[in-house]
């Protein structure tokens, strides 16, 4: 792959018109988060996205994000980077937007403010029974101290963001692409991938917690006509798969461990192209935090 470093975000902003809510922007239209862009050409453009449901307007891009995990600066960054449009652009992410880091309501702010969809992940599927708990009067559970400090920052926003995240889907199926937080079973496909699967397969054969060995996608049979989009594997880093050399991928792992000192990544389906955008998060110290 061809790297490239994005120098020039606010000639193509204006060129553009795009628009991020929110967020500090110096007079040139670039916001001032934006302090290292890494765009990754990748050879071969595709313009063959089509919506199943009649009633959601066609969208010019797509744009996956991967895990954000609270990393508010780098997110807003990113969707400068990408030069999300407001209302041209799709934005899907991968799951565990929230938890570990240190902005999730910003998080969820940018969310709501861009329209964003989101499958569920493991650490969301942890916070909608923490904000169920809260909801009918009981005592959340929490593992480890960075959630319950995350559910501090929300608990204002929590009934909002309960009956959000009670309609994220395990999976979202497309005529090119399937996205899943953690991926599916290499052998059963979907149809045959439990929902525990969905959330936090990573190896294969799956082991519960480990990051070590094998991945799952090692394994698999490449899905005909599609591209398979996953997050959760931190550990395995950005992933990108290709049957050959100039052909769409036909796999995409955009946890590249933004939260442990990595980057966030975005993939522009359209154009595809990896965009990321280097963590504020320090130098990975924090992985069982």
């Amino acid at each position: 792959m061809e790297a490239v470093l994005a120098v020039d975000v606010a000639h193509r902003a204006r060129r553009l018109g795009h628009h991020v809510a929110g967020g500090g922007r110096r007079e040139d239209g670039v916001s001032a988060g934006v302090s290292h862009i890494l765009a990754v050409s990748i050879t071969g453009r595709y313009d063959t996205w089509s919506p199943k449901q009649e009633q959601r307007l066609p969208h010019e891009r797509t744009i996956f994000i991967g895990d954000i995990h609270g990393c508010a600066a780098e997110f807003e960054a990113l969707l400068d980077a990408v030069v999300f449009r407001s209302g041209r652009d799709r934005l899907l992410l991968t799951g565990d937007a929230f938890t570990r880091g240190p902005d999730p309501l910003r998080v969820w702010e940018l969310i709501d403010e861009t329209g964003a969809d989101m499958v569920l992940g493991n650490h969301d599927d942890r916070q909608l029974r923490q904000f169920r708990a809260h909801a009918s009067g009981g005592e959340p559970r929490f593992k480890y101290e960075n959630q319950r400090r995350t559910f501090d920052k929300l608990e204002h926003v929590s009934r909002q963001l309960l009956a959000w995240l009670e309609a994220r889907p395990l999976y979202i199926e497309e005529e090119d692409f399937l996205l899943v937080h953690a991926g599916i079973h290499p052998d059963n496909g979907m149809a045959g991938t439990a929902r525990d699967e969905f959330l936090r397969i990573r190896t294969w054969p799956a082991a519960t917690g480990s990051i070590d060995g094998p991945r799952w996608h090692d394994v698999i049979t490449p899905l005909e006509e599609r591209t398979l989009v996953f997050g959760h594997d931190a550990p395995g880093g950005l992933v990108v798969h290709r049957a050959r050399e100039g052909d769409r991928p036909w796999l995409v792992g955009l946890d590249s461990a933004c939260i442990y000192g990595g980057s966030l990544s975005a993939w522009i389906q359209e154009e595809d192209r990896i965009v990321q955008i280097d963590s504020r998060q320090g130098d990975g110290s924090r992985w069982w935090e």
